[in-house]
């Protein structure tokens, strides 16, 4: 029996590794990234023209969508100036071009445009100026501070971030129908191959139950749990393209757009793989139902086609969800680390609620007895999935926060990172509500259950001895022999309401546990639908102390050593950013001037792949050469500063700043 058991153990192990083997195997190659990133454009960013353009012209790095990509032009007064007739150029599938009025007046314009990648799918979203000069040759600036494109982002189809508007509300509802859709589905589906089997191979008493708990689950909640996953899948695709209509509730419902969206990039490519999983799986689920009899090794096979399926389905979640919005480099370590992160909520969040609607409801039905040996039967077997989960969770967690995270501020100072850390909190008191009845009740519960267990058993075996002796010698049991019998029933009586207490207590923790993880889902979808305020501004933030508190100083040497450099960036934040330059040669230690140098700069984002820019500095007349420039989103950025001598020659040196949101 050992040899039987130690094998079938072994078995499950190997299925658990080969469907993550199969799953990382899947992942890994697959994942690419192909977003759709500005190049260049005309007029270039923060040019000055002395002549008023006629259009504006930008080029991408992917053939773009036309339907979904757009740009606009905004005065100083984030008033519309272009002719409103964005569109994709005939002969380049990579170009926007929008057409401008004759005789623009000077001022500084602001850029806003929406790309999709006509092969992913993927959403970006940017801004660059340009200058037309006055007819004397100054240059206008922008008032301090001032940055037209925060005004008008949501005028080109994207919410306000960091908001909870209707349709913020819509995707958050939909995300969170499809998380915790999948991870219940999933965590019975853990529970069907792991936890039942484990317990019916160790306690045949159990079968019984068991198989109460399975037909509960196979007829009354796979199906209906799939075809929710099967309608907020459809929600998911609907938020997706009221986001890019401007948040307009009619014409998202437009069947080419969804159609496109749907079949059109990555999200399209793994949005159709969510709903042919789901609809594989309620192929499989009405099968289940509806044959009565099916042979045994169709039996044994089902259980893991649905575990598959269901490693499949957070697969497809992953890959069409905010994992792939970061750096090209660690992509893959992001997809991989999402997928486990959701594996380690089916593991222990799914299997609470597999408690919560199936085994609990199915207890129930028993007496006291039994439903204490089946407390401190099951439990035992979904505490390694659980102990599993717990630490998948915590190994993830931490590392899908730096993919996203560029600074510990942004837990603050951002929605994105307040929703994570309530997550992070509620986490933390599962885990301690999860210890405090698995390491302090489960044990009294056993203590109680065992001295209930010897009492009733003596109590039997003295009431069967009394009995036994009544018969055989026709007389009554004597006074005392009653006494006893009275003394120990009344002990076994007061054991029972004892067992009786802490069998509710631990009945009702189980029922209030998945709460908490219906919360932990919550914020996982409003981490969701706030990503994108990782790569936006913080609107109540004054830009008078983001002057003071954010700017950017440091110095560094040219590769060649010849140059001192220092680098000011002011106010190092999201949007319009003044960029000054001071070089010294270390020769003679005397600064550079007008005449000894020409100083670029170029500015690579570092956290997600957004091309790099260019800025040519002016000199000032006090000693340094200064520009504006822009800096698209917060984060890391690397900023490279070239000088270009009069001899010809190019001297570099790199800098690496973080902007605050």
């Amino acid at each position: 029996m050992r040899r039987f058991l130690v094998k079938t153990h072994a078995r499950r192990l190997f299925g658990i590794a080969f469907l993550c083997a199969v799953a990382l195997t899947i992942l890994v190659p697959s994942v690419a990234s192909a977003h759709s990133i500005l190049l260049k454009a005309n007029p270039a960013p923060n040019a000055v023209v002395h002549a008023s353009p006629t259009r504006v012209q930008m080029w991408f790095s992917e053939d773009l969508d036309p339907s979904l990509s757009t740009a606009q032009v905004v005065n100083a007064n984030r008033k519309r100036v272009d002719a409103n007739d964005a569109h994709i150029n005939s002969a380049d599938n990579k170009q926007i071009d929008l057409s401008l009025p004759a005789n623009l007046p000077p001022g500084v314009y602001t850029v806003v445009w929406r790309s999709d990648a006509a092969d992913d799918g993927h959403v970006l979203l940017g801004s660059f100026i340009f200058t037309i000069a006055n007819a004397d040759g100054t240059v206008p600036h922008l008032p301090a501070g001032a940055n037209p494109a925060r005004g008008i982002l949501g005028s080109i189809g994207t919410s306000v971030p960091g908001t909870l508007d209707g349709p913020t509300v819509f995707n958050l509802i939909m995300v969170i129908l499809v998380e915790l859709g999948a991870i219940f589905w999933m965590g019975g589906q853990l529970w069907v191959n792991f936890v039942l089997q484990s317990s019916a191979e160790k306690h045949p008493e159990e079968q019984g139950l068991n198989t109460r708990m399975g037909q509960r689950f196979e007829r009354g909640f796979s199906l209906p749990t799939l075809v929710i996953l099967l309608l907020a899948n459809i929600g998911v695709l609907y938020g997706q393209v009221l986001t890019l209509t401007g948040n307009n509730w009619g014409a998202a419902l437009s069947l080419n757009l969804l159609s496109k969206q749907a079949t059109i990039g990555g999200f399209g490519t793994y949005w159709l793989l969510r709903m042919a999983v789901t609809l594989l799986a309620l192929i499989v689920g009405l099968y289940m139902v509806l044959s009565k009899q099916r042979p045994r090794l169709v039996n044994q096979a089902l259980p893991l086609i649905n575990l598959f399926l269901g490693a499949m389905l957070f697969l497809a979640v992953t890959l069409s969800g905010h994992a792939v919005a970061v750096n090209a480099l660690f992509l893959p370590f992001s997809v991989v680390i999402d997928w486990l992160h959701l594996l380690a909520a089916a593991l222990w969040i799914g299997g609470l609620f597999y408690i919560l609607l199936i085994y609990l409801p199915v207890l129930k039905q028993y007496t006291l007895n039994e439903r204490v040996r089946s407390l401190l039967v099951i439990l035992p077997a979904f505490s390694p999935l659980a102990i599993g989960g717990i630490a998948l969770m915590a190994i993830t967690g931490p590392l899908n926060a730096t993919f996203h995270l560029s600074s510990p501020d942004q837990f603050v100072a951002t929605a994105y990172g307040r929703a994570l850390l309530v997550k992070v909190l509620l986490v933390a008191v599962l885990l301690v509500v999860s210890a405090w009845h698995v390491g302090l009740l489960r044990p009294r519960l056993k203590r109680e259950y065992q001295k209930y267990t010897y009492a009733h058993e003596r109590l039997e075996k003295i009431q069967a001895r009394v009995n036994k002796d009544a018969v055989e010698t026709e007389v009554q049991a004597s006074g005392e022999q009653s006494k006893s019998v009275k003394q120990l029933a009344q002990q076994v009586k007061l054991r029972e309401e004892r067992l009786e207490k802490k069998t509710a207590l631990m009945t009702r923790i189980l029922r209030w546990e998945p709460w908490f993880g219906v919360a932990i889902i919550v914020c996982v979808g409003l981490m969701n639908v706030f990503g994108n305020t990782l790569t936006q501004p913080a609107a109540a933030q004054q830009p008078q102390q983001q002057s003071v508190t954010h700017a950017f100083t440091g110095t560094a040497k040219t590769s060649d050593g010849k140059y001192s450099v220092t680098l000011n960036v002011n106010p190092n934040q999201f949007g319009l950013n003044t960029f000054t330059v001071t070089a010294k040669d270390l020769s003679t230690g005397e600064q550079l001037g007008a005449n000894q140098a020409n100083v670029t700069i170029f500015t690579t984002m570092l956290d997600m792949d957004m091309g790099t820019q260019s800025v040519d500095l002016q000199f000032n007349g006090k000693g340094s050469f200064s520009g504006s420039g822009e800096l698209s989103m917060g984060g890391n950025w690397q900023i490279q500063v070239l000088l270009r001598t009069p001899d010809g020659k190019l001297h570099t040196a790199n800098f690496d700043i973080s902007t605050p949101i």
